[in-house]
């Protein structure tokens, strides 16, 4: 039984060779709470306990057996082990994050199958070939960043809390998980655990420095309030390096220190408390404010008159090139109780506050005469209440989810030689759902699952755009209206599993994601419009299993999905840039797999690959500006992802490392037709170090052949660079 519970500070791996026994007064806190209390065994008793989930790490048996850990998953809310859910989940641990220095949750998608960042800072991420802001950049999202369960707003998923310092596990969910995550999950999840504050006093120190003026310093201070009842942990980030880009036009503009300067920072707090008039009974509290202003990789092609080798970012009108920066705060309180050995309560609250500064370059600078400031505001409150059963041969969740969430946009473009544009927009969403999921093993190791998921959605929305051209002249109003929407969807799911003995299962499910609709105003034309719900229908068979005497570890899907009433914003009119509207205009299809196994050669040698293929395909896409996409693949969508890497741990400390992923090419994001292509590649970082129990160093190189390669090409008339070569030393002291 001990099998299903999932602790967070720790994982026990509990072997019991004779008898063992519970002494008086012992708890057992489960699923979510830390193991606080004594085992008393009369003869032998083997546990190991490892700080965090490792993949791969090992244990021995008897100093013979070399066996991998099991994962445990936290962004599951029907599963606590990662054998234990039908979902495709990509796993990087906390040990794969120190050994290969990934500094964001983007970098961990190097590790992962059909997982890859877009090409732009503004246009999130991808699953499967699904971006997850699909074709509405900024709308409501496909796929949704968590952060200790407290879901980011689009904005804090691009620009926000993306560090990985004093982070336990990144888990993504690949595939609809819109049956218990809602209408932000139709493509998938991302689910970043940081650690909690333990009831051991630690801290550690860290600091890294590398080219293009990389540094990086970090602290973590844990410490315990009231011994096995209150602990608080504290955390801290900050990161800063030059862009390699060439922005000589824009050097005499005041904000152009900040246009060529990476800066990230991360403040974090958590405070656990687990009273002891409560038995059963644990509350975790977090907060965290991040800033983060990333640069650009945007340059000027032949189309523009530049060789790509110049490097030229200073090709548009200083009022287009914004410098884009975001603050975010967020809080958590997650509550659990349990209420019986079966039954067990969980009450997560979340707000994040994110707030986005998008001036032009050139804004304030003296003498300057065509300037832009704009900045947006987006506020997310969510509430779930949940109820989680497990006993013998059935297991279910049920739960409510509410949630609220305001975004105000405001820009002002000031033209002194022709005209002022003002620009205000609010768009308040209400969300209210039932949910539910049940599995009962109906036959010895046959199980059968139903869920389901049923949303109402509310959009109250107003926008107001006016244009005063010539300056001086007459104000036209352009837009000044408001409209409200409702949405009710229901989304099912459907599985069924084999267990084959202990280590290894198999199964099939049916799920549904769904994205609301909405309404909106097309100011050419002046009237409003509506658009439906997108829908997603996926199916999947998978396998979870360990071989070998679990040295191997094996992760395995296979999925069709059918996408319908895909959202698109578009223009309606080519010529006319005030014409964007939102249609159902596509309808398409994807198949593929992914295949993720992980081998512990020795005790000494680990190692992973990671194998994905889709394909997708528009069966109709009739885009009013870009023509008919009908028949091409999915923009950004590679066919094939392949990743494998490994570490090598000495017996005197020192341990050296490596990972590639190989990407086919790919369709770029939709731009000027023709549809440009970008070419396949492969990327290589390594890393070695020497690590103690109170210090670590490490030497590491991203990129290390310096491969250049683009992730948007629009016909040669401007391009988006990958990550170029960085390279730098890392050095950390525990204490």
């Amino acid at each position: 039984n001990l099998r299903r519970h999932k602790p967070i500070n720790m994982i026990a791996t509990v072997m019991i060779r004779w008898h063992c026994r519970l002494g008086s007064g012992d708890n057992i806190m489960r699923s979510n709470i830390f193991f606080r209390e004594k085992l008393r065994c009369s003869t032998a008793l083997a546990a190991a306990l490892v700080i965090s989930a490792v993949v791969p790490a090992f244990a021995q048996e008897g100093n013979t057996e070399i066996v991998l850990e099991g994962i445990t998953i936290y962004g599951a809310k029907d599963a606590n082990t990662l054998k234990d859910t039908s979902s495709s989940v990509g796993v990087v641990t906390e040990q794969a994050i120190r050994d290969n220095m990934l500094r964001t949750f983007r970098d961990a998608f190097r590790r992962l199958a059909n997982v890859m960042d877009a090409d732009w800072n503004d246009a999130g991420f991808l699953i499967r070939g699904v971006n997850s802001e699909g074709f509405v950049p900024g709308g409501a999202p496909l796929a949704s960043v968590y952060i200790d369960g407290v879901q980011q707003t689009v904005y804090g998923a691009r620009r926000g809390a993306r560090g990985l310092w004093d982070v336990e596990q990144v888990e993504v969910y690949r595939g609809p998980q819109s049956t218990l995550s809602g209408r932000a999950a139709l493509a998938g999840a991302i689910y970043i655990k940081t650690k909690d504050p333990t009831f051991e006093r630690s801290a550690e120190m860290s600091g890294t420095i590398g080219n293009n003026d990389l540094w990086n310093t970090a602290f973590m201070v844990n410490m315990p309030v009231v011994q096995d009842q209150l602990a608080v942990r504290f955390a801290g980030e900050f990161e800063r390096f030059d862009s390699d880009l060439n922005y000589e036009n824009y050097a005499g503009f005041d904000r152009y220190d900040d246009l060529t300067t990476a800066e990230y920072y991360n403040l974090r707090g958590k405070v656990l408390w687990t009273p002891a008039e409560m038995p059963g009974t644990r509350a975790l509290f977090s907060y965290s404010f991040a800033h983060d202003r990333p640069t650009i990789d945007d340059i000027a092609g032949p189309g523009l008159g530049f060789d790509f080798d110049e490097r030229r970012g200073d090709f548009n009108d200083p009022v287009f090139m914004e410098v884009r920066s975001s603050d975010v705060h967020n809080v958590g309180l997650e509550v659990t109780h349990e209420i019986s050995d079966a039954l067990r309560f969980t009450s997560l609250t979340g707000y994040t506050h994110t707030f986005l500064d998008r001036p032009s370059v050139n804004e304030g600078t003296a003498g300057e005469i065509n300037v832009l400031a704009g900045d947006r505001t987006d506020v997310l409150g969510t509430q779930e209440f949940r109820l989680n059963y497990e006993v013998d041969r059935l297991s279910w969740i049920a739960g409510i989810y509410g949630s609220y969430e305001e975004v105000d946009s405001a820009y002002d473009r000031t033209s002194f030689s022709s005209r002022n544009d003002i620009s205000r927009s609010s768009v308040k969403t209400a969300n209210a759902a039932v949910f539910g999921e049940v599995t009962y093993e109906f036959v010895p190791t046959w199980k059968a699952t139903l869920g389901g998921r049923v949303d109402y959605t509310s959009v109250d929305q107003t926008e107001f755009f006016s244009r005063q051209q010539p300056l001086g002249g007459a104000t036209r109003v352009i837009t000044d209206y408001a409209s409200s929407t409702d949405d009710v969807n229901f989304v099912p799911k459907i599985g069924i599993s084999k267990d084959f003995g202990e280590n290894q299962t198999a199964g099939f499910v049916f799920s549904q994601g769904f994205r609301t609709g909405g309404g909106g105003f097309d100011r050419s034309a002046g009237v409003t419009y509506t658009y439906e719900p997108e829908w997603a229908s996926n199916y999947e068979l998978f396998y979870k299993g360990s071989l070998l005497d679990d040295r191997l570890t094996l992760n395995a899907n296979v999925f069709y999905t059918d996408f319908s009433n895909q959202q698109v914003e578009m223009r309606t009119d080519p010529l006319d840039t005030l014409s964007n509207r939102i249609v159902n205009a596509a309808s398409a299809h994807s198949y593929g797999f992914e295949f993720e196994p992980s081998f512990a050669f020795t005790e000494q040698f680990t190692a992973f690959a990671s194998v994905g293929y889709v394909y997708s395909r528009f069966d109709e896409f009739d885009d009013a500006n870009l023509g008919d996409l009908s028949g091409l693949p999915f923009p950004e969508a590679p066919e094939w992802s392949v990743g494998i890497g490994g570490t090598y741990n000495f017996l005197n400390g020192i341990y050296v490392g490596a990972d590639a992923k190989y990407t086919s090419s790919y369709l770029a994001r939709f731009g000027t037709p023709p549809q440009d292509e970008i070419d396949s590649r492969v990327i290589l970082n390594v890393q070695a170090g020497y690590r103690t129990e109170s210090w670590e160093l490490n030497a590491f190189a991203e990129n290390l052949l310096d491969e250049e390669y683009f992730v948007y090409n629009d016909n040669d008339i401007a391009a988006t660079l990958g990550k170029r070569r960085t390279f730098g030393v890392n050095v950390k002291a525990r204490f």
